[in-house]
């Protein structure tokens, strides 16, 4: 994703064709440092998901893997699925 797009997408961004401000690229940089990497997110993922089926505020409890999740597609996809089997098997059977 380039620079732009990602601050548009956080709205922080008026204008596509406008210049980027120093502020603009120092959050971008802070972001990046602060970003958690894709492996240590899929580690993590079971106990996310598993907050989310008891109705927790995973959110609030692991912030770095909320906030990835809102960021890559790919881990989102792989949360959203492990999130469909987790309440499927927390289901209970007919009888």
């Amino acid at each position: 994703m380039r620079l732009i797009d990602w601050l548009k997408q956080l709205g922080k961004d008026k204008s596509a064709e406008c210049d980027l401000s120093d502020a603009s690229v120092l959050d971008f940089i802070r972001y990046l440092d602060n970003c958690t990497d894709c492996e240590q997110v899929f580690n993590d993922l079971d106990q996310y998901a598993e907050s989310e089926i008891r109705k927790e505020d995973a959110a609030r409890l692991m912030p770095l893997v909320h906030d990835h999740l809102e960021t890559c597609s790919e881990c989102c996809d792989e949360y959203e699925a492990l999130l469909d089997v987790l309440a499927k098997a927390s289901e209970k059977p007919e009888t």
